[in-house]
């Protein structure tokens, strides 16, 4: 199943996430950002150095404009993700991620770039328009791009255990994103369910059928 967004419903959730983001993340003192994170042998700092990270590659599809039909849609690119990826080593994963982390004096220095970076992707998506971009050697529409970053970042919020909520955009947007490829969930799951669930980070429960076959839909 496709998912095509458009490009406000793009800009106005992944916009609203990027925002969630900075305010997660200033909920946490230094110490506390050094605490544990719902990714299994990350911090949260971890995360935040992550996050700094894909906004940094989402600059370089911003100008990435081409000519070229999309190849991918804001669900078949998870898809596309897994296969290039498929086989990787978790463990050489996590400590690649540490030793990112570990070039940062202290947390608060990490938290100054993620600010920074997120201010520079801010005007970059206001300023995009209905054109197609390239990054990951796939083309993207804007509003599927958008899209795309845009539940990265609810997921990564989820991620930090942070009193700040995930905005409903940005849930919305991955329960949809789960749900075109792993199929529907329950009617009554909040989206966070779905995003917890879809995303391995919670054990699915009994009775979703098959779909539990196609689960982490992504992660």
């Amino acid at each position: 199943m496709s998912l095509v967004v458009e490009l406000e419903v793009g800009r106005r959730a992944f916009s609203e996430s990027v925002e969630a983001f900075l305010r997660a993340v200033d909920g946490f003192d230094e110490h506390a950002l050094l605490g544990a994170s719902r990714c299994h042998g990350w911090t949260r700092l971890d995360v935040v150095v992550h996050t700094i990270s894909g906004w940094h590659e989402m600059l370089g599809g911003m100008v990435s404009v081409v000519d070229d039909e999309p190849t991918v849609d804001a669900a078949s690119y998870w898809t596309s993700f897994a296969e290039e990826y498929a086989g990787a080593d978790p463990v050489d994963v996590l400590m690649v991620q540490r030793r990112r982390t570990a070039a940062y004096r202290r947390p608060a220095l990490a938290c100054e770039e993620l600010r920074d970076v997120a201010g520079m992707v801010l005007r970059g998506a206001a300023g995009m328009t209905e054109v197609h971009h390239f990054w990951q050697q796939q083309v993207f529409t804007a509003g599927d791009y958008l899209a795309v970053w845009a539940v990265e970042d609810a997921v990564h919020h989820l991620d930090l255990l942070a009193d700040e909520p995930v905005p409903a955009g940005a849930l919305d947007l991955t329960r949809a994103t789960v749900e075109a490829l792993a199929g529907a969930f329950p009617e009554d799951w909040t989206a966070e369910d779905v995003a917890l669930v879809g995303t391995g980070r919670r054990p699915a429960p009994e009775g979703l059928g098959a779909t539990v076959d196609r689960l982490p839909a992504f992660a």
